[in-house]
């Protein structure tokens, strides 16, 4: 009897292995998850570990060298604890996930209500529980959390980056809950093309304009009844706009992706915007296509054998150079994709407007030039355009190898598909690391 036990238990284990043999590798789809359980954790570590030689690239080379070995799987293990977090890049918020029994849980489990918080450095702007409608809201939130339940149906937003957060959703019912946006991008989207799948709800008039910071429109305001309204940080009139929407009783959102340092910052603020729509798992979805795109084009440009340096910058007619601080989303991309930033000793995260001297000072000796044109009335399509529009630029040009200037919709359109974009700077700081080079740019165009 007990030799057949044992025949009976060595059949098990034969079979169990052997299905072990003959199960597919699945890997995750979010950066990390290399053992495809919708989780980042050790196991992740072990299950590369063990399988370096079966890891794809695109799955296992975490720090974009472009090959999968025991670096990635140290790489892993440092970055575990930050990876498994609900919010992994940016700065100015965090966002946590509970179930109904109040333990915390991720966001593509059954979770019931999440708690988010809005900063800058020290100071906090929001607090919000966000319910699943249904759900009910904890019987202990602090009296500083309010409560908004999800999805919200009707919102309004006063910069065109939160629009482009919400386009980034990609979903018809967030486009109809849009119904009010600054006078400015209202102007835009109607007559110059930006956000085209908003045109449609421009033209019904089920998107109105509300006025812009500092003079929001009271009367369409109260007339829409957002559920929130969408106010962006960066402005000098954000302490007049949020007693605007207070004093009308609506809820407000102060937002800051802008002052994010790096794109991939930027977009993990879509988790924001998706939470409020029960639609996560988009948000998310567009967040690590971001991040994969961004490690994409660090493998394609990690082997190149110089760093050309590279200018960034508009020039005003009435104030003057302004160029990407140190520390801003731009000149880390510069970083990323094996370029010589020419302003990395201005600190900031913003833009800065620096006098003449200094910012020709630190343009030479360049050899990318890229010119942010922020002026849709002056369209610039030649070098020779350029040298008109900004003749102090003449020399800076002259040396450069190559010249690019901005499109219209960059800072629009750019912020919905933020993995082109970041594709053209790579392609414009090393086109020869790309099948055809940098002919075949998104939102810039090569002058000549």
């Amino acid at each position: 009897m007990l030799l057949g036990r044992l025949r009976a238990m060595v059949k098990k284990i034969l079979l169990v292995l052997l299905m072990i043999l003959l199960t597919p590798i699945v890997f995750g789809s979010d950066v990390g998850d290399i053992n495809g359980d919708g989780e980042v954790n050790i196991a992740d570590v072990v299950y590369l570990f063990k399988h370096l030689n079966e890891v794809p690239v695109d799955v296992g080379d975490l720090n974009c060298d472009n090959s999968v070995d025991i670096a990635d799987v140290v790489y892993l293990f440092n970055h575990i604890q930050k990876w498994s977090q609900p919010v992994v890049f940016a700065t100015n918020f965090n966002i946590e996930y509970y179930n109904s029994n109040g333990f915390p849980v991720s966001y593509n489990d059954n979770w019931s209500y999440a708690i988010l918080t809005t900063k800058y450095g020290d100071t906090i702007y929001n607090k919000y529980c966000i319910v699943k409608e249904g759900e009910k809201p904890p019987s202990n939130l602090p009296p500083d959390v309010k409560v908004i339940y999800a999805p919200v149906k009707k919102v309004a937003t006063l910069s065109a980056i939160q629009l482009a957060m919400l386009e980034a959703l990609d979903d018809d019912k967030v486009r109809e809950s849009i119904r009010g946006v600054s006078t400015y991008t209202y102007t835009e989207i109607k007559d110059h093309g930006i956000f085209p799948d908003l045109k449609p709800y421009v033209d019904s008039g089920n998107i109105v304009p509300i006025g812009g910071w500092w003079s929001i429109n009271k009367d369409v305001l109260l007339n829409i009844s957002p559920d929130i309204v969408f106010i962006p940080w960066t402005h000098s009139y954000l302490v007049q706009d949020i007693n605007t929407v207070k004093d009308l009783g609506f809820n407000y959102l102060v937002t800051l992706e802008s002052e994010e340092p790096s794109f991939l910052a930027k977009a993990e603020w879509a988790k924001v915007y998706a939470t409020l729509y029960n639609l996560c798992s988009k948000g998310n979805d567009f967040f690590q296509k971001v991040w994969k795109k961004r490690n994409d084009l660090m493998r394609k440009t990690c082997d190149v054998n110089y760093f050309p340096k590279v200018g960034i910058l508009y020039w005003s007619p009435y104030s003057g150079p302004w160029i990407p601080c140190a520390q801003n989303c731009y000149a880390k991309l510069v970083s990323d994709f094996r370029g010589d930033y020419a302003f990395k000793d201005i600190p900031g995260t913003s833009y800065a407007n620096l006098d003449e001297e200094t910012t020709l000072e630190h343009l030479q000796g360049c050899d990318v030039l890229i010119y942010m044109n922020w002026n849709p009335n002056e369209p610039i399509n030649t070098l020779e355009d350029l040298k008109k529009d900004v003749p102090q630029l003449d020399p800076i040009i002259d040396h450069a190898k190559r010249v690019y200037v901005s499109k219209y919709d960059y800072a629009y359109d750019g912020h919905v598909h933020m993995d082109l974009l970041m594709e053209d700077f790579a392609r414009m700081i090393h086109p020869e690391c790309f099948d055809g080079g940098d002919s075949e740019l998104h939102y810039f165009i090569k002058l000549k």
